[in-house]
Formats: C-alpha cells, sequence, structure tokens
C-alpha cells in the first residue's frame, strides 16, 4: 500500500501510521520521522530516527536515503551534545544502534540515538562468538547488505576526541553479521551498561515515569527543528 506521496505503508505498522506517536513527535525531517522513543533508557533525550516509508532495515536504503539519514543523524547528535551533555568528554557521549532483522519489536527500521556514552562492542562480542564483527560505516552499511542481505546488528560508539574544538567527536562504527540476537537486545545491554535494567523493555518501563521522560524530550528538542 501507499500513501498520498506515494511510499509504501504497512497498515499494521505503528510507524507508517502517524497517529500512533504523534504525541512523541519532535520533528519531520526531508522524508524521516524523529520522535521520543518509549521506553527512555536515559534520564530523556532517547529519539528514534525513521524513514516514512515501511521498509525493513537501514541496509535497504537507497543511495540517497542514506545520505539524508546520515545527515539527519548528524544535525540530532549536534542537538543532543547542546541540549543534555554540558560538559568535556573524552569520549563521544552519545550512542546509536540499529537492530537490522533481527531483535526488531517494531518491524520498520529505526535508529536509535541516546545522550549518553558507554560501549556495546565487548558485551556483543562475548554474546555472539564465532559471528563476523567488523568496523564499517553507515554508506558501506547499504552497500554491503545489498550484496548479501542477512541479519545484523549496527552500533555507534564514542572514540578520543580533540577537546580544543567542541564538536571535534569522532566516533566508530561496527556491525555483527548473522547474530542469533533475542528481542530488544540492544536495548537490553544499553539499560544494562547505564545500570538500569529495569528500563530495558520499553513495554514494561514504569508508564508515568516513562511518559515524563519523553514529552520532556519533545518539549526541549522540537524547538532545535522548527
Amino acid at each position: 500500500m501507499a500513501d498520498t506521496r506515494g511510499e509504501h505503508v504497512e497498515s499494521n505498522c505503528p510507524f507508517c501510521d502517524r497517529k500512533q506517536f504523534e504525541e512523541r513527535l519532535v520533528a519531520e525531517v526531508d522524508g524521516f520521522y524523529i520522535i521520543a522513543t518509549l521506553g527512555q533508557i536515559t534520564d530523556g533525550g532517547y529519539v528514534l530516527l525513521f524513514p516514512k516509508g515501511h521498509i525493513s532495515c537501514m541496509g535497504v536504503l537507497s543511495e540517497e536515503q542514506a545520505v539524508k539519514m546520515f545527515s539527519i543523524s548528524a544535525e540530532i547528535a549536534a542537538v543532543l551534545l547542546e541540549e543534555y551533555v554540558n560538559r568535556p568528554s573524552e569520549f563521544l557521549p552519545l550512542t546509536a544502534f540499529e537492530h537490522g532483522i533481527v531483535g526488531q519489536t517494531v518491524k520498520h527500521a529505526h535508529f536509535h540515538i541516546l545522550p549518553a556514552a558507554f560501549n556495546l562492542t565487548p558485551k556483543i562480542s562475548r554474546d555472539f562468538l564465532g559471528t563476523f564483527i567488523e568496523q564499517i560505516e553507515l554508506m558501506e552499511l547499504q552497500s554491503r547488505y545489498k550484496e548479501h542481505p542477512r541479519p545484523y546488528l549496527y552500533w555507534v560508539s564514542g572514540a578520543d576526541v580533540d577537546d580544543s574544538v567542541k564538536r571535534n567527536y569522532t566516533a566508530i562504527e561496527r556491525v555483527c553479521w548473522n547474530p542469533p540476537a533475542p528481542a530488544q537486545y540492544l536495548r537490553v545491554i544499553a539499560a544494562e551498561a547505564l545500570g538500569r535494567p529495569e528500563r530495558a523493555n520499553w513495554r514494561t518501563m514504569d508508564p508515568e515515569l516513562d511518559k515524563q521522560l519523553w514529552s520532556e524530550t519533545v518539549r526541549r528538542l522540537k524547538p532545535y527543528f522548527a
């Protein structure tokens, strides 16, 4: 099925139905939505970026879409650094990840971006011994996936920075191919890394606390995209 703009949508997909996330909508940018996620592992500032059209994972984005997504991700990162991070850091104080057709609870590509610094790589390496983990760039993800479509986990961890330039942050991107990851795997290990395992499952997090945090996230971030 297609919407009025010709984008493919799925009738039973919560990310294809704007009414289901309207309250949490931060911005609509260049064919993508930015929303405050349900299940705020951090104390606010945790957002999802996803295309309006229904696709299974970021690996199937067109080159044009991937360029747009990279640009929007960088804009989100700058906003989160401005609004949620107010001290110098030796590492990029943001973490981002995607479940690529494995561990998804919503079968619509969505990129998680959190204002918190932690390294997911050691845990993933231990949990999925024998899987292939490699350093990769977002634009490479699309070409590699199209050559050989298969499930993956993709994540971005902080790297060393030059403190003489406020925004000269760098990041390391990695992908793990064909991991037998359970539902919400990356959310779970992110919550554990932050010492908040009770927030791992977005379906069972304290709804009052969660609404307070995502509402505040929308209020704080929306003006940057107005």
